[in-house]
């Protein structure tokens, strides 16, 4: 049985699942592409059981752009329990390219900063990185590879700085920005990543 929430912060995931696509909204910046655009009371939430709760509607079997939706709204949260619960989700194949991107995002532009424990969270991302599937998008309508997001996710936990690429128009926003990289770029970080 899911953890019950306060009625007000029932009220916004309700209304999270009755339009999930409008809950996550297109960032202003490269760096930021995605806004919340519900659910902040749940983001803002100090209440333990609000992780647990995320948690179990991503893990549902129900519309996949909800599932996602309540992701964003997870990862975007403070609480030190968020990144545990985004490793568990890791293996999903609706969610897993998003927790991903979400365990590189906490601390950074935008992204609220909490204790983590930065060895294991890249340990379990690297159980990824050869994870070619693809990842579809509902927010943005494209298409991507899991595989990115994890690779992106490594470099800004490892330290983007340790990361050189020969296209300057990725190098500054690799892990913030949505990974629409060539061929050559994927190759050159993962070259990179394997032997950070």
């Amino acid at each position: 049985m899911p953890h019950a929430l306060a009625p007000a912060l029932e009220a916004e995931l309700k209304a999270v699942r009755t339009a999930p696509i409008e809950a996550i909204g297109y960032g202003k910046k490269t760096y930021r592409p995605y806004e919340p655009g519900a659910g902040e009371n749940l983001i803002a939430s100090d209440d333990p059981g609000v992780t647990s709760r995320l948690l179990a509607e991503a893990r549902g079997s129900g519309d996949r752009v909800y599932r996602l939706a309540v992701v964003h709204l997870l990862g975007m949260r403070a609480t030190s329990d968020v990144d545990a619960a985004l490793i568990a989700l890791l293996d999903d194949r609706d969610v897993g390219a998003t927790a991903a991107y979400l365990l590189g995002r906490a601390g950074f532009k935008g992204y609220p900063s909490r204790t983590r424990d930065v060895a294991a969270i890249v340990a379990a991302l690297r159980r990824h990185l050869d994870d070619a599937a693809t990842f579809e998008d509902p927010f943005y309508r494209r298409t991507f590879r899991v595989q990115d997001f994890v690779v992106g996710a490594l470099a800004r936990l490892i330290g983007p700085e340790r990361f050189k690429i020969a296209d300057p128009r990725f190098e500054n926003d690799i892990g913030y920005a949505l990974p629409w990289w060539s061929d050559a770029v994927r190759a050159e970080l993962l070259t990179q990543v394997r032997t950070r």
